[in-house]
Order: C-alpha cells, then structure tokens, then sequence
C-alpha cells in the first residue's frame, strides 16, 4: 500500500517533482564545477541519487549527498571485482568475460578521475599554504622561521612512525622520498630508536632506505642502500658564511650518520651497503647573494633559470 501511495503522489506532482529535480541538479553541477571537482564523475548518476538531496539543502549538505554516493560506488565496485575473478573461470566464452571486464574497467576509471580530482585539488591548496609561509608577514615586514616551511613539507620532532600519510607533502622535494624505510624530522640522531649514534646533531630530515632483494633471507639482513639529508632554512636569510652555511651543516650530518648504525624492528643492526653508501641532500631555501658566493666557492652549478643550483660531492 505504502509503495503504491508513493507511486501515486509522485505521478500526481510529476511536473513539480521535475522542476525542483532540475532545481537541484543544477545547484549540485554549480557546486561541482565550482569547489568539488572530484564528484564530476557522479554528474552522470545524478538522477539516480537527485531525489536524496533536499530542495533546501546546504553546501554541506550536497557534498554529504555526493559522498556519501561515491563511497557506495566504491564498495559496489570492489564487490565487482571480485566476482568478475571469481565468475570468470565459469564463463565459457571470452566475450562475455570481455564485457563484463569492459563495463568494470569503466566504471573503475571514473571513481579514478574523482580521487585523481581530489589529489590535484589538495596539492594546489598544499601548494598555496607553502607559498603564503614563504611571504612577510605586512605588521612585521618579517619573513617567517624555517618551521612554517618544515611543518608543511613534514610534522616536526616525529618520524614516520608516527605521522599518517597524509601529514606530509614530501612530494614537493621529490616523489620518490614518499618511498623509504624510515625518516626522522627534527630529532637528535643520538636519540632515535632505528639509530644508534652519539651524535646531538638534529638534521631536519633525515631519511634512509634499505635494499630490496628477491632472495631468502630476513629482512634485518638487507643492508641500508641509500641516505637522504633535507635541511630548511628561513626565507630570505643572507648571513652565510665559509664556516656557517647549509651545505657544511649537511656535510657534517652525513659524515655523524655514517659513523652511526641503523636498526631494524627488533634492536638489531643493519648495515650499510658499503662505506660509501650514496647520500642525497636537499637544501631547501633562499638562494641570497651570501649563499650563491658559498655555492660557486664550492663548485656548484646553477641551473638555467639560476633558481637553484646542483653538485657532487665525491665522497
């Protein structure tokens, strides 16, 4: 009875229905185009879900609406998947299992684009907030400390123990440092568990890797084959000089870190690949005349745009 009322209402207001429907589809593509361009894949679905969205409802409320829909397409497509590899030892024709792949892939793809959507529009945002902590601040026409920089790129005084993924934007110094075994930011060397060292100096970051290999063995076995050493600085500082610069202090923390030793999960030593494992330092800052003369004294070379420089360092 109930179902039938319902059938009845809905076909006595139908021309009302489709107006506010419309209404409302067209608030949703408005909030999409403008401040949530991940849900653009749903924009295709939108009838079927419009009727969840009431006339009235909110900014909040629509994103609710579309986000909620995502995550039931995105249980319902892993449901697929499965299936399709559970059914397809049953299916005796390729065209069939062809299809079925065919209408799954599709679908796969579009829920693709919204977190590829979504993955864009959070690294502009990171982008942004980098850029305004590179500013003055207008009352103090002061330029902020090397914290506002390290916080964005990773959580300062924690390691990667204990800080989620989605803490840090180490994307903005390479891709490949999201990759590691383990990173310490702001910590003194002598004072990590994965390190034993006497040391006291604190690199910014220190980051190191370890080798992966296809033969037995456990893992504690596996030498370290790779380190990384980021240092920030404050913008615009220009008080370098031959003794007191970025690139001696990150010579000085490579040299501590390899009289140190690396430990694994239970205490035990790993170590380096050879006494020359290669290390990578990153320098992140203001290149100030101050700088650019340590720079070229050191050999250093400028890249074309001369907004960074490069180098080698033989040992």
């Amino acid at each position: 009875i109930r179902d039938a009322s319902i059938e009845f209402i809905e076909n006595d207001l139908a021309a009302l229905i489709a107006t506010l429907n419309e209404m409302k589809t067209q608030r949703v593509i408005s909030f999409v185009q403008t401040d949530a361009p991940q849900y653009k894949p749903l924009l295709r679905y939108l009838p079927s879900f419009i009727r969840d969205i009431a006339p009235n409802a909110s900014r909040t409320d629509i994103e609710f609406a579309l986000h909620r829909e995502l995550h039931r397409r995105e249980v319902a497509l892993k449901r697929e998947s499965g299936k399709i590899l559970v059914e397809a030892a049953k299916l005796k024709d390729y065209d069939g299992y062809r299809y079925r792949l065919a209408e799954f892939l599709e679908q796969s793809n579009e829920l693709g684009a919204s977190a590829l959507a979504q993955y864009v529009m959070h690294r502009k945002i990171v982008i942004e907030l980098f850029d305004k902590a590179l500013s003055t601040d207008r009352k103090t026409e002061k330029y902020p400390l090397e914290e506002a920089v390290h916080n964005i790129l990773f959580p300062m005084r924690t390691t990667d123990r204990d800080t989620l993924y989605s803490q840090h934007n180490l994307w903005m110094i390479d891709e490949r440092l999201t990759y590691h075994w383990f990173l310490s930011s702001d910590k003194p060397l002598r004072k990590l568990d994965e390190f034993q060292s006497k040391s006291s100096l604190r690199p910014d970051l220190f980051i190191f890797d370890r080798k992966i290999t296809f033969s037995e063995g456990e893992e504690g076995q596996q030498p370290v084959n790779s380190l990384v050493v980021v240092e920030f600085k404050r913008p615009q500082r220009d008080d370098y000089s031959d003794q007191e610069n970025p690139l001696q202090q990150v010579l000085d923390q490579i040299r501590d870190i390899r009289k140190g030793q690396v430990k694994d999960e239970k205490g035990r030593p790993i170590t380096l690949a050879y006494e020359k494992v290669p290390t990578f330092a990153y320098i992140i800052c203001d290149i100030t005349p101050s700088l650019r003369e340590v720079l070229i004294d050191r050999d250093a070379t400028g890249t074309p745009d001369g907004l960074s420089y490069y180098g080698f360092h033989k040992n």
